[in-house]
């Protein structure tokens, strides 16, 4: 399951990073955009699409913040869909963290957590990552545990122990 989109405001933002500096100008230190929508392509190939209500940039810092996020990525068959209250990050470094409750949700499996970052690997993709508790459901399943790592090439989700399951009737 895709778990967190942080990862897609890097490309979406960086565009919006201030170039150098070759003169002194009186440029607005901040700008506010407001109900923002956007997509993010790599060459041909559209790799998410959003919203948010407010996006803020400091332009001086390049500090980024953005409330009430909507993230769907292309997915096979059903698209994932992240939500958050607030996201934030720094242009530059390319690192994000949404927080505020984040959930993610795929076809029939539901993801919450409180927090979640990414930053950039090698190739500029990373691995999702959080440290507080996570609880994933599908159906009558429900999986707790504390922290995660989520590998959005792969797919795949480690999730921290101790972990809890519990089906409907019970826990294991």
């Amino acid at each position: 399951m895709a778990l967190l989109a942080a990862a897609l405001l890097s490309p979406l933002l960086s565009a919006c990073s201030p170039g150098p500096r070759t003169e002194q100008s009186a440029v607005a230190p901040e700008l506010k955009l407001e109900r923002v929508r956007f997509r993010v392509w790599r060459g041909d190939v559209l790799q998410a699409r959003g919203e948010a209500r407010q996006v803020t940039l400091q332009r001086d810092s390049g500090q980024l913040g953005a409330d009430e996020v909507r993230i769907e990525l292309p997915s096979r068959g059903t698209p994932v869909v992240v939500t958050a209250p607030r996201a934030q990050g720094l242009l530059g470094s390319q690192r994000y963290t949404v927080d505020g409750g984040v959930e993610v949700t795929h076809g029939e499996e539901r993801a919450v957590t409180a927090r979640a970052s990414w930053a950039p690997g090698p190739r500029g993709d990373g691995p999702v990552t959080g440290q507080d508790p996570v609880t994933v459901e599908r159906g009558d399943l429900r999986l707790e545990g504390v922290g995660f790592t989520f590998d959005p090439r792969s797919g795949e989700l480690e999730i921290g122990g101790p972990v809890r399951t519990q089906a409907r009737g019970g826990a294991r």
